[in-house]
Order: structure tokens, then sequence, then C-alpha cells
């Protein structure tokens, strides 16, 4: 069965967000990015960026990389997709780029002070393993921070998202890792309107199953 990483079916997938892979998308996206960014401003410390390193893991166009990247981050964008990362690179000059399956190990070098995966492990088959992964790539005392849906009838549909879980089901997979600290965070953005102005893409902590309004869940993990 094809799925991420293979070109055909990636081709097809990328599809669905982007139409042409204009500056004008790629923007757009970056507008979105920076009100979860924003919202998680709220809950970690994301600007402190001296000496830091990140690593964003499914990052597609890396439009959350560029934001790291102009607070000054040294940024490491990644994804399991050839096809992606090849258009990714179009946009985010100046950060580092890799083919990465999470699932099989992490062999960009060095350990990193943050990573995250936003939206990313609902598509893996073996989340267990690819968390194992990522925490060997912290440094101590390193983050890691994820999004994930909860259950709900749009988001178990999508055929892609073969891991969706409820809030205890991750913590344990967490605890079971043995990470320091963990934090549970509950977000819906208001819908569209990201569109026209990066002020307008706005994070709510609030859990809600709204057809077309984007809630998911955010975990801190503490290494």
């Amino acid at each position: 069965m094809s799925g991420h990483g293979e070109k055909r079916f990636d081709s097809s997938y990328y599809r669905r967000f982007f139409k042409d892979y204009s500056n004008g998308e790629f923007e757009m996206y970056c507008r979105w990015a920076l009100g979860w960014l924003r919202f998680l401003d709220r809950y970690i410390d994301l600007r402190n960026s001296a000496g830091k390193r990140v690593l964003e893991l499914g990052a597609s166009l890396g439009y959350f990389s560029k934001i790291f990247k102009d607070r000054g981050f040294g940024v490491w964008v990644t994804d399991v997709s050839p096809y992606i990362i090849k258009k990714a690179k179009k946009f985010n000059r100046g950060a580092n780029f890799a083919v990465e399956n999470v699932e099989k190990g992490i062999n960009t070098a060095g350990g990193f002070d943050i990573i995250f995966a936003f939206e990313v492990l609902e598509h893996l088959k073996n989340p267990k393993v690819a968390l194992k992964n990522i925490k060997k790539k912290l440094k101590s005392g390193g983050v890691f921070i994820f999004s994930t849906p909860f259950p709900t009838k749009r988001s178990l549909a999508d055929p892609t998202h073969i891991n969706v879980h409820n809030e205890s089901w991750w913590k344990n997979l967490a605890k079971s890792e043995n990470f320091r600290s963990i934090k549970i965070v509950h977000a819906t953005f208001i819908p569209y309107l990201y569109r026209f102005s990066s002020l307008l893409s706005i994070g709510l902590p609030v859990k809600t199953d709204i057809p077309f309004v984007n809630s998911t869940v955010f975990f801190i993990l503490k290494k």
C-alpha cells in the first residue's frame, strides 16, 4: 500500500493544501503557523534562541521552521517525503533540510533543544518507536512538542490518520518513555481569518468538535 514518502502518493496528498506551491501560499501558511506558535508561547519559551537547535519532523513546506529561523534558532527541516522537501527548499533559504523517517531513526547529526511535530504522529504506524527515536535526539532538558487530533468523526474519517487516540493514551505513551514532565494543552484555532492577517491567526485554550474548526491537543514533553 502506498503512502507518505512515495512520490505519486505525496503529489496527490499535498494537492489538498497547495495549488501551485507559490510564495503567496507559503506566506499564507506562515500566517497560520504564527498563530500556533504564539499560542504555544503562553506555555513554553520558544523565543530564547541563543545557540539553540530546532528540528521539525513532518515539516511539509516548513512554514513553522521559517518562523523559528526568523526568531534566530538554528533550524533543521525534515519530512519523510523527498517530494515535499524538494519543494520546501525554495522557501526556507538558510535552513538545513533532510529526508527523515522518524520510525526508522533520525540521522540528522547532533542533539536538539527543541523537536516538534505538528499533526504528524497520527499518521505513523508505530508512534512508540518514533517517540523513542525522538527522545534519543533531544539534549538533556530538551523539549519535544507535538500536536495530534483527538478522536472525532472528522479526524477518524481521514484514511491517513491511522493512530488517533485520546489524551490519556498519548500521555501514557510519553510516561512509558520516561519523559521528565508532560504538559497537555487543548487548542482551537479560528478558521480562515489567517488568510488575511497573521493578527487574525488566533488560538483559544478550549476543545471543540465544531465542523470546519481546527481543534487539536498539544503535548509538551521535557527530557
